[in-house]
């Protein structure tokens, strides 16, 4: 039988548990994108709080990649110094980190004189700023950027990089029928729109090596009327496994409102575990270890779930802003399920990081 606290190996980085910090947004970045100061106690809290590995919030691969004025930037002079004080803070603390890396493509929030923002196709996701198709050009740039990017963590001493394939930001918007209107050979069936991801891992691996961990984040379903399908998404998985993909972390919807978030209220037990279903069936059809992210709560309910078939970790965001002791107190033999209500407060805070109803 599997428990959280199984020691476990994700593809190449060993766990002391099974529970993962899925990427979420620390709001601790300069103006510039640089880290600062701010980013290591929270770091701290998740590592002493007992998460077998912490992914960090989105970091953008070039000047265009950021989300919004938070968002670090993994581009800049002296960010191999700074992510390694990171890193070398967690792993004194016998945690794991992990960089998730990202392109925000038509979600870019940009200054004017930075630019437009670039999608697979013309679209507008804001009034304010209507974003144009990338170039061919452009998406070969864009892999070695990503490649770029992953080879500057790898030399700050992470564990491994995640590429942020999920939540409508770039790789997403690739991927999902409802947003790429190409019709070349990145747009159409899912071996075109997923070029990209494909092309994206392939310049990471050649310039990583063939050890370095490389894990991608991706929706099973858009919940978007026009959707990629999870039969696309296995497909797509498999073969980003035949090219040296270590893990898939599992999740779903494009995140441009309540009805497409992958963040949903969970109210009872029953509604816990949002895409494990699909989480069981990806890990069936693939022979990587699968993450399974989105709605858990109560430690039994996640144990149901990973002795069901093969998922091998669990991903938790809110719930360890609220609590980054939780694995220690679950650990510790209180089996009641986290604090957070799923409110999403925390994702929309007034103060910064941190859970907005327990600081008030």
């Amino acid at each position: 039988m599997k428990s959280i606290h199984d020691p476990t190996q994700i593809g190449r980085i060993e766990l002391r548990n099974r529970i993962v910090r899925s990427a979420t947004a620390e709001m601790k970045s300069d103006g510039e994108g640089r880290l600062t100061e701010g980013y290591l106690p929270i770091f701290d809290s998740l590592a002493k709080g007992g998460v077998g590995l912490i992914i960090t919030g989105m970091m953008g691969v070039n000047e265009k990649a950021k989300f919004g004025q938070g968002t670090a930037n993994a581009c800049y002079d002296g960010f191999v110094q700074d992510l390694h004080k990171i890193a070398e803070r967690v792993h004194a603390l016998d945690g794991r980190v992990m960089v998730q890396l990202v392109h925000s493509g038509a979600k870019a929030m940009l200054k004017e004189e930075e630019g437009q923002p670039l999608g697979p196709s013309d679209m507008t996701l804001a009034p304010a700023r209507p974003a144009r198709a990338m170039t061919k050009a452009e998406i070969a740039d864009l892999a070695e950027d990503f490649a770029e990017a992953a080879v500057r963590c790898k030399e700050a001493g992470v564990d491994g990089v995640q590429i942020h394939g999920a939540h409508g930001y770039l790789i997403s918007q690739f991927l999902s029928p409802s947003t790429n209107k190409r019709t070349d050979e990145y747009g159409g069936e899912i071996a075109n729109r997923g070029r990209i991801a494909i092309e994206i891992l392939e310049a990471m691996r050649r310039k990583t090596g063939d050890d370095f961990p490389l894990w991608i984040k991706i929706n099973c379903k858009d919940l978007v009327e026009e959707s990629i399908t999870l039969e696309e998404c296995v497909w797509l998985c498999g073969e980003l496994e035949k090219r040296g993909l270590d893990a898939i972390e599992l999740s779903a919807g494009m995140g441009y409102g309540r009805d497409s978030s992958p963040s949903k209220r969970i109210a009872n037990e029953d509604e816990e575990g949002s895409f494990a279903p699909e989480a069981l069936i990806l890990a069936d059809k693939v022979g990587i270890p699968v993450i399974s992210t989105g709605g858990f709560r109560t430690p039994a309910v996640i144990e149901q779930w990973l002795n069901k078939g093969g998922i091998t970790g669990i991903g938790l965001s809110r719930p360890l802003i609220c609590e980054p002791n939780l694995v220690n107190r679950w650990k510790a033999g209180d089996p009641g399920k986290t604090q957070c209500i799923s409110c999403s407060r925390c994702y929309r805070p007034k103060n910064g990081y941190g859970c907005q109803v327990s600081s008030t």
